[in-house]
């Protein structure tokens, strides 16, 4: 074997390459990013039942925003994803889907039945009643700051947010 031979012997693959699972409040947070391989899809349904199943998550949000490509299998590997979830009891929202991806599924005559969709990360944990609450949720240090921000580059001030219930 030749020098170069052991180094990438010793990397990774990517096909090889888990996906993370994260846990947040009673959730899971699954971001794909990237090229999801079908060994990779295969082994992500199988980790995420079993992190379900360990943990007792009541939430599952799949944020598919940083992927390249969305083809029919990986579409069927996650409805079969989330009817599964669904039945260990466990609520799931798609994410970060983009127009040119929803376009090509539909165009596809790809239906994603039973599965919830957000526009985006925060959304799909609202779906899951995930609410910003306490300090977080008005910080008038943290405006000020982005005002002066805005201001420093020149765009127009934005209107305050109204408190959330």
């Amino acid at each position: 074997m030749s020098f170069t031979d052991e180094k990438t012997a010793s990397r990774p693959r990517p096909e090889m390459s888990r996906i993370p699972i994260i846990p947040l409040w009673g959730q899971l947070i699954v971001p794909l990013q990237g090229d999801i391989t079908d060994a990779q899809a295969a082994q992500l349904c199988s980790d995420v039942l079993r992190t379900l199943q360990r943990t007792g998550a009541r939430g599952l949000v799949v944020d598919i925003s940083g992927l390249w490509l969305v083809d029919s299998h990986l579409c069927a590997v996650l409805a079969r994803l989330s009817n599964a979830a669904r039945l260990m009891g466990t609520h799931t929202v798609l994410s970060g889907m983009g127009a040119d991806v929803a376009l090509t599924l539909q165009s596809m005559g790809i239906q994603l039945e039973g599965v919830e969709t957000a526009l985006g990360l925060e959304e799909g944990l609202s779906l899951l009643g995930v609410q910003i609450a306490g300090p977080a949720a008005h910080n008038p240090e943290r405006e000020a700051i982005q005002r002066l921000a805005d201001e420093m580059l020149g765009l127009p001030p934005v209107l305050p947010s109204k408190p959330l219930p």
